[in-house]
Parts: structure tokens; sequence; C-alpha cells
């Protein structure tokens, strides 16, 4: 048994849904799920009830649950005070939005290619809850991560002149309409054609600190606009949720929202090919801290982002 599968039963068992488990654990849903499968078998009996509608633990997952975290947080204490003792100048905690399920395998080609350079070096995602850069700052200053990735991250560091802004690489962004829409049409969109447009601005955790960035490219280009507040904990809620797009406009990155477009005929995503909204992608840093694993780490990632987008 991998003891991996111990804390992907205790988010499943939190979560109770298999498809928002598999995104905090950077795993498909298949693959969670065959890995409770894999531990049902082991210990001989149903962890979980499934239906169509729910998830539910049952009364042996019920009473699994505690031994199962006890078991994960002290393997997580062991590891965590081997890093720190033997390995820790050579692991590198990343935070921010890199935390996002799609960029996973971007994360896998960036250590691969660090390894290249340190064979003893590691790269460790730290899913935070916000990917707000002030919040992501804090993050720094209290130890919680190394460093984080956040989408044109230099003008919130403005009177932090212990970090420092590694610019990594643009960002594909497309537009997201209805096949009626008189955009739908268009081979690419520049910012002149969005004058006017309202908006979708998804509103989760995952996607507030995105549409600040957004708005602000969006400002910046003198482009006028108004918004139409939307719940989303991924982009697939948008997307299923097609019928209430009508004449309005989703930005977001191509990266992420491609695998959902497939969910959503009646949708169309169109290149956004226009500087002035294309954020790009920034790794911020202390100072001091890690820096030489830190610029070697960004370089890998900017070179595994642009092979990522390349193919997404």
């Amino acid at each position: 048994m991998e003891i991996d599968y111990l804390r992907e039963f205790t988010v499943l068992a939190r979560q109770l849904n298999y498809r928002e488990a598999a995104a905090e654990l950077h795993l498909s849903q298949s693959t969670l799920s065959r890995h409770i499968t894999a531990l049902e078998a082991l210990y001989g009996v149903p962890l979980f009830q499934r239906d169509r509608h729910a998830v539910h633990l049952t009364d042996a997952g019920v009473f699994l649950l505690d031994y199962a975290k006890g078991i994960w947080d002290q393997y997580s204490l062991s590891r965590e005070h081997m890093q720190r003792l033997f390995t820790g100048e050579h692991l590198l905690r990343i935070s921010g939005v890199i935390g996002h399920p799609s960029l996973y395998p971007c994360i896998r080609d960036a250590e691969s290619l660090l390894h290249d350079i340190d064979p003893t070096a590691t790269l460790r995602i730290e899913r935070n809850a916000s990917a707000v850069p002030g919040d992501q700052i804090d993050e720094l200053d209290n130890d919680g991560a190394d460093c984080a990735l956040l989408f044109s991250a230099v003008d919130d560091l403005e009177g932090h002149d212990d970090l420092a802004c590694l610019p990594l690489a643009t960002v594909p962004m497309a537009l997201i309409v209805r096949r009626d829409h008189p955009l739908a049409s268009a081979p690419s969109i520049d910012a002149t054609m969005l004058e006017g447009g309202t908006f979708v601005q998804l509103t989760g955790p995952d996607f507030s600190a995105h549409w600040r960035v957004f708005g602000k490219l969006l400002d910046r280009a003198g482009i006028g606009y108004t918004t139409m507040p939307y719940p989303a904990n991924s982009e697939y809620d948008a997307i299923r949720a097609a019928d209430v797009m009508g004449r309005h406009l989703y930005l977001t990155q191509r990266y992420a929202i491609l695998p959902a477009m497939a969910q959503n005929p009646d949708l169309v995503a169109i290149p956004l090919a226009d500087e002035r909204l294309t954020p790009s992608l920034d790794l911020i840093y202390r100072l001091g801290h890690k820096e030489g694993l830190a610029r070697n780490a960004a370089s890998c990632l900017a070179e595994a982002f642009r092979r990522f987008t390349e193919t997404h």
C-alpha cells in the first residue's frame, strides 16, 4: 500500500466528493477512485458508499478515519523533520496559483529539469486557500512557503524590499462565449473588441484573485466593462452553466479552461491576442532565503511552462 492512499482517504472523507477531492490532491478522479479501491481491498471492507448523488463514509470508514489521520500526521511530521534536518536547503516549497490541478504536470516537468541541475533538489506544492498576493506574501513572511507563483505580482511587492520577483512567462488567455455570440466567429480577440462587455466574474476562492488581475489589465487598457458575479468551485461549474452566459464574456487562462470546454459544445474559446490583456507568471521569493535554489527553479519553471502551454 502507498502511504499516500491514507491521505487521499482522509481528504475524500472530508470532501465527500470525488471531483473536489481529486482537485485538492492534484489527481484525476479515476486515479483517486483506483487508490480508494486498493485501500478497501487491503482492509477487506468498503470504506465509502457511493451512488449517483452522494458519497458517504461507511461505519468501517468512520472507524478507520482517526487511524488514517494519525498515521499520515506522524509520517508527515517525520518527513518534515528529515527534510529540515538533512535536506532543508534543497527543498523548495511553492505556493500560489501553482495549486491549480491543471498546472501539476508542469511542476513535475520543472522538477525533472531541476534534478538535471541539482539532483538533490525537491519541489513541493503548498496548497494555500488564497492566491491573493497579500496572502501569499504573508505565507512567505511566516515561513509557510519558500516562494510563490502569482499572476502579474510585481506591483504588489511595493514596500516589501525583502522580496524579489522573477517574471517567468506570459500567460496565454482565452475569451469564452456562447456559439451564438457575435464574437464567436472571430479568429482572435483584442482589447478593443471587449469595450462595454459584461464579464462573468467567478467568485470562488480559487478565482477571485485571478479576476483581480484580469480586471486590472482591462482597466489599464482603458476598456470599460461590467461584471456578473457567479459562484464557482472550478471552471467546470462555469462551463456547465452556459445557459447563464447569454451575451456575457468569460476571460480565463487557456490551459485551465480547455479541458472543461469539452463538457459543453455550446461554448467557444477564442484566443486573446493582445499583450495589454496578457498577465505574466511571476515567482516571488525572500531575498537571501534559498535564493540560488529559487532562481534555478525559476528557470526550470519557465521552461516547463513554455512546453506546457505549447501543448495546451
